[in-house]
């Protein structure tokens, strides 16, 4: 699967912008072009990870992933005069939301019965997957992975995460973030990193589909670590 990422702009010819040029030897920032090869076709999966520095190119090959734009922000769309209980798959049936929010280690009671502004960051992280893995739509792409997060949250939820989207068969998500910490614990199918345009999958060995690659966890997964996080 080859991807073009092409962005189109103004040729600015102020003062400053030409001084840039000329100091720093740069050509013009209006043009930008790019190609990405992600060939996944040979594998059966359920968890993508792309990775990348900021303006690499991550959400617009999000954007074109699944041939139409199915990015989503884990933050939007809530409803902040309801609490996040009433947000999480409204229709549906409450015991796989309360179940779903517990996976994900929101497992704090008060918190669900508050708007989604008035958690703290990890909870909105949390309360955001916990919706994603309910609601587990067939194909779907998630910007800004773990971005606004204290790391070991961020990496406990990347797990929590993780071991929830696989209980939906058949289901695929594609992860975009630019920290790269988050690998060894949300262990994806796949992994894309835009820089190096380095393509890392896991592969079936034999007929019990036993992965042949396993991304290595360089931190200990321990009850005082878990202890140790703040929410």
């Amino acid at each position: 699967m080859i991807m073009k990422v092409e962005h189109n702009g103004k040729d600015f010819e102020s003062y400053r912008a030409q001084r840039v040029k000329s100091l720093f030897n740069a050509e013009s920032g209006a043009n930008w072009v790019n190609e990405f090869s992600i060939d996944i076709d040979d594998i059966d999966w359920g968890i993508g990870l792309i990775v990348g520095a900021s303006g690499s190119g991550k959400t617009s090959i999000g954007k074109q992933f699944f041939g139409t734009d199915k990015i989503i922000n884990l933050y939007e769309g809530w409803d902040n005069s309801k609490p996040i209980v009433d947000c999480i798959a409204p229709d549906g049936d409450f015991n796989q939301v309360t179940a779903a929010l517990s996976a994900v280690g929101l497992g704090d009671v008060p918190s669900w019965l508050r708007p989604f502004k008035a958690l703290s960051n990890g909870q909105q992280f949390r309360a955001g997957l916990a919706r994603l893995v309910t609601e587990a739509p067939g194909e779907v792409v998630v910007d800004e992975f773990t971005s606004v997060i204290d790391r070991q949250i961020a990496k406990i939820g990347a797990l929590a995460f993780a071991k929830s989207w696989r209980k939906n068969q058949g289901k695929k998500v594609i992860l975009l973030s630019c920290h790269y910490d988050v690998i060894e614990w949300l262990q994806p199918d796949w992994v894309y990193d835009v820089n190096t345009k380095v393509l890392k999958k896991k592969l079936p060995s034999g007929n019990d589909r036993i992965s042949n690659l396993t991304f290595g966890r360089s931190t200990e997964l321990t009850g005082s670590f878990l202890k140790s996080i703040t929410i």
